[in-house]
């Protein structure tokens, strides 16, 4: 699955935004008149601005530069990132995860505590793709003026709220697009696309053995809300069926599956999908069971399909 150096919500990624940044389209809520606003707070409020012109811009360098060496950022899970090295790290695997990701925060208030320590307080928006609104949460900054200059010292997401199955899957986007196993005596191609809303993943394989396809299927990956858990449906053209729950850990995804042959045989597996390169995916098949039998492991290595020539 995909690189990520903290173990942050997958449902979030984007949430690395937090610095407590209005969106530009927006006037602040706290103000009616930039005179009305006194020095100390437009620089906190530029810096504000600052931080989702170069987070819309990707600058993991210049980002980072706008918190204090030892600042701190905490999630709702309680995760934690601390100094300025490991913000930069975090927002680099934040643009890796998500090349077109932005995001949107209105500022509902600024506070002066003392004339150096501000508290900021507003919600911020996550569009994962550039596009879809996936996530919306609230959080508290605490900036510090040092030597003149203001900067983030503490982050946290008091929070949050999950506004699209997109957000929840979109840690599985790298599958879109067409894979080939390699190393068996026969063939699997396989293909993941997003349906119209993305609401769902959806796949389709075709079993080849001498030169003849002799199984296709389709799976239906999405999110559950009850649960709160990524869950599949899986359905093949000899009338078989299975779901799976899947679960993050790490790197890998860990997914307990059961299933139905078409002669009515019960199935089940612990399926552990890893991405072990940018375009090659390992799934391995413990736990393997049909009826009262036991099976061996299995392993099977994709490779994505290089694009068709135009």
């Amino acid at each position: 699955m995909m690189t990520r150096h903290f173990p942050i919500p997958l449902t979030l990624a984007s949430l690395l935004l937090l610095g407590g940044v209005p969106c530009l389209a927006q006037q602040p809520r706290t103000a009616t008149a930039t005179q009305s606003i006194s020095p100390d707070e437009q620089q906190v409020r530029q810096s504000v601005v600052a931080f989702v012109e170069r987070y819309n811009a990707h600058q993991a360098a210049e980002l980072a530069a706008l918190f204090a060496q030892d600042a701190r950022m905490v999630y709702r899970d309680g995760t934690e990132v601390n100094g300025r090295d490991e913000i930069k790290q975090s927002f680099e695997a934040a643009f890796q995860d998500s090349p077109k990701g932005s995001v949107s925060v209105v500022v509902d208030s600024i506070r002066f505590l003392t004339p150096d320590v501000a508290v900021e307080e507003g919600f911020t928006s996550s569009f994962p793709d550039g596009d879809t609104l996936t996530a919306r949460s609230r959080y508290t900054v605490v900036h510090l003026k040092k030597d003149g200059k203001w900067l983030m010292q503490s982050v946290r997401v008091v929070e949050e709220e999950s506004l699209s199955a997109y957000g929840e899957l979109q840690p599985l986007e790298w599958l879109v697009g067409d894979w080939i196993d390699e190393g068996r005596t026969e063939t699997v191609e396989t293909t993941f696309r997003w349906d119209d809303n993305k609401s769902f993943l959806l796949e389709e394989f075709q079993v080849i053995r001498g030169g003849e396809v002799v199984l296709k299927g389709t799976q239906r990956i999405g999110w559950d809300p009850q649960a709160k858990q990524i869950r599949s449906w899986t359905f093949d053209s000899a009338g078989g069926f299975g779901e799976a729950m899947w679960t993050p850990v790490g790197d890998d995804w860990i997914c307990k599956a059961k299933a139905v042959t078409a002669d009515g045989t019960s199935a089940s597996a612990t399926r552990t999908l890893t991405r072990a390169a940018q375009d090659r995916v390992v799934w391995t098949a413990t736990e393997r069971l049909a009826g009262d039998e036991q099976l061996p492991d299995l392993a099977v290595t994709m490779v994505r399909k290089p694009p068709q020539p135009q």
